[in-house]
């Protein structure tokens, strides 16, 4: 039987769940810990947390079928008992996936791309599909990224952060997006680019149904940058990040999504 000190898990967060918060997941991910026993190593200080790492915030309203947390262990535990007793304890839309071992040692999880999925009325989808059409041949894409609570507003290209995009066959919108220190591009700013954000206030459910790491997978090839500066980190919830730790404790500068 394997014991590790640090696991890597992916969960799903789905249904009435993907209503709440990231820093309301956060929390609740800590009182999971401690009512399914497990032994979580804790930092140090007057305050001490559960050593939790996401690899990437998301933000509300949105599912996620993909998500990456580690958890360091204060002693070795096996990751199919340590996924056993987190199902048991874990509420209706919480879901976990896998678990595996990592090295002591090993890195925070470091986004490289995410995959983002929406349904798209039928009586939408040609001037959808013809929007996308216009937006993956043009070489740049300007983005006015506005930020209340500090009273400015960001101008970024978008373009080489829109790694791939696609209409499938079943008529939903799918993109894959640059997530890492450099920046990105929020999915809700695709949507306002192909003139579709209208279908988030309809009802329509965006889904995150993946996240790749850059341990697993290398980022597809992008288009060059345009010389346009990449948008400003931020720490909005609803944007995608560096890894996160409780309390926050990022390995470098923090993306957004």
């Amino acid at each position: 039987m394997t014991q590790a000190a640090k696991v890597r898990l992916r969960f799903a967060k789905r249904g009435d769940l993907r209503l709440t918060s990231h820093h309301d997941l956060m929390r609740c991910l800590e009182r999971l810990l401690r009512r399914a026993a497990i032994p979580v190593a804790v930092t140090q200080g007057f305050s001490p947390r559960p050593k939790i790492t996401f690899a990437l915030a998301m933000g509300l309203g949105i599912e996620g079928l993909g998500e990456v947390v580690d958890l360091e262990l204060a002693e070795p535990l096996d990751p199919g008992e340590l996924m056993g007793r987190l199902a048991a304890a874990s509420p209706p839309g919480l879901d976990w996936l896998d678990a595996r071992a990592l090295e002591a040692s090993a890195p925070p999880p470091r986004p490289a791309w995410a995959e983002y999925e929406i349904p798209v009325p039928e009586a939408r989808r040609q001037p959808v599909a013809a929007a996308l059409e216009v937006l993956l041949q043009s070489e740049s894409r300007i983005v006015t990224r506005r930020r209340p609570d500090k009273g400015r507003t960001t101008e970024f290209d978008m373009r080489p952060l829109l790694l791939e995009a696609a209409m499938t066959p079943g008529g939903a919108l799918r993109v894959r997006l640059k997530a890492s220190a450099e920046g990105s591009v929020r999915p809700e700013e695709v949507l306002e680019a192909l003139g579709a954000r209208d279908l988030l206030e309809g009802g329509a459910v965006l889904t995150r149904t993946r996240v790749e790491l850059l341990a697993d997978r290398p980022a597809p090839t992008q288009r060059p940058a345009t010389g346009v500066t990449p948008p400003e980190t931020s720490p909005g919830a609803d944007e995608p990040r560096a890894p996160e730790t409780i309390p926050v404790n990022r390995d470098h500068p923090e993306g957004v999504a």
